[in-house]
């Protein structure tokens, strides 16, 4: 499937799920469900979340190396300073983790370890660090809903990863009609449970 009939999926199953009641409620859950339908296919070569992801590891190798500088030529530790905001660091760690595990991922071949449970397991683990369990339950659903979407697809996924059977039910193609009218199906219902909102 497409990323933006993988968002439409995400954000009409968690807005189901969810239902927000306030604006900032409906801004997370739909930011979270984005962001867990579009990152398993942070290992399709040249995608945007894989650029993205390449953009953000190269920021964090480079937030480490001044960090290590910092205390070598000042002995300044940034690591103790941070922990001391106890949230602060929980949070920083987290996302750190998250960022790393998402470049790792985007590492492998397309529709194996980002499409797997195990994928799914790791990257809801990582978040339920710092997050709520609603953020958590969100993405979990959004990112479940992006692999069953592409069992769908003739290709298949490795769905238990590290073993290598690829599963499919070969229904339909990435960008064919199924597709189409699941991409307009997705979004009609979505404006529909935002108006009931």
């Amino acid at each position: 499937m497409e990323k933006k009939t993988h968002i439409a999926c995400a954000s009409l199953i968690s807005l189901s799920l969810i239902k927000p009641s306030s604006i900032h409620e409906l801004l997370i859950t739909i930011g979270v469900s984005a962001l867990g339908g579009v990152l398993p296919d942070v290992d399709l070569k040249d995608s945007t979340s894989d650029k993205l992801f390449d953009r953000l590891m190269t920021s964090l190798i480079t937030i480490i190396i001044m960090s290590i500088i910092i205390n070598y030529y000042f002995n300044i530790n940034l690591y103790n300073i941070i922990k001391g905001y106890n949230n602060i660091f929980n949070y920083v760690l987290c996302i750190s983790i998250f960022i790393i595990m998402s470049y790792l991922g985007s590492k492998t071949p397309h529709r194996s370890f980002t499409h797997s449970l195990l994928g799914l397991f790791i990257y809801s683990a990582i978040i339920s660090y710092s997050f709520s369990k609603e953020i958590v339950l969100i993405f979990s659903i959004s990112f479940l809903s992006h692999i069953l979407l592409d069992l769908f697809n003739m290709k298949g996924i490795t769905l238990f990863y590290p073993l290598k059977n690829g599963f499919s039910l070969n229904i339909c193609e990435v960008k064919g009609t199924v597709n189409r009218i699941l991409f307009i199906v997705a979004s009609i219902l979505n404006l529909v449970v935002l108006i009931l909102l």
